[in-house]
């Protein structure tokens, strides 16, 4: 009966010394993790103090007004300029007309009635305007009825796609990363 009960004694010490083992690396590694925190926050800390005399650096009163001086010309404030409500500001001036804009068509030699065209084609207008008005038949002066909205050609499906393509083909403006490259490139 002695040999059962001293392997069960050992069988315990032996749990017992491997939970020890794991309960000290356990704390270990929490220690571990503790002393990593306290550095990353005390450089953190570092950092900000850093930051935080740099600012107060480039804020100085007589810094910052040599450079607003420099570049911006910014006065102060007077009292005649501050509002008390939205009703106190000036209405924004209305602009002033836009011009017409002016269709010019292709000068079109007019056939005689009766007349048969050559056989040759007429060479191709440049602009989708000058193609939409080269395509319109002349009518006869005797024809001719006063021209009303009701009147007015309408340009086809092919003349509206050219259109349309010259409209959308106009030059983008640059994108807002574009600018910053072209200041940073600048300097």
């Amino acid at each position: 009966m002695r040999v059962p009960g001293g392997l069960f004694w050992v069988s315990i010490a032996f749990v017992a010394g491997i939970g020890n083992y794991a309960v000290k690396q356990g704390v270990q590694s929490l220690d571990d993790q503790l002393n990593d925190v306290k550095r990353k926050t005390a450089a953190a800390e570092s950092k900000i103090h850093d930051l935080t005399a740099e600012w107060t650096y480039l804020n100085r009163p007589e810094l910052l007004a040599d450079l607003n001086r420099r570049y911006l010309g910014l006065m102060p404030l007077l009292p005649k300029q501050t509002r008390n409500s939205i009703e106190d500001l000036p209405m924004r001036p209305t602009p002033p007309p836009a011009p017409e804009p002016q269709v010019v068509a292709a000068a079109m030699p007019v056939p005689a009635p009766g007349a048969v065209a050559a056989a040759a084609p007429a060479p191709e207008p440049a602009t989708p305007i000058m193609r939409a008005a080269s395509a319109i038949t002349p009518i006869d002066s005797a024809e001719a009825a006063p021209v009303t909205a009701a009147h007015t050609p309408r340009p086809t499906a092919t003349e509206r796609a050219s259109i349309d393509r010259t409209i959308v083909e106009r030059p983008k403006p640059p994108t807002l990363d574009a600018l910053f490259a072209q200041v940073a490139g600048d300097r």
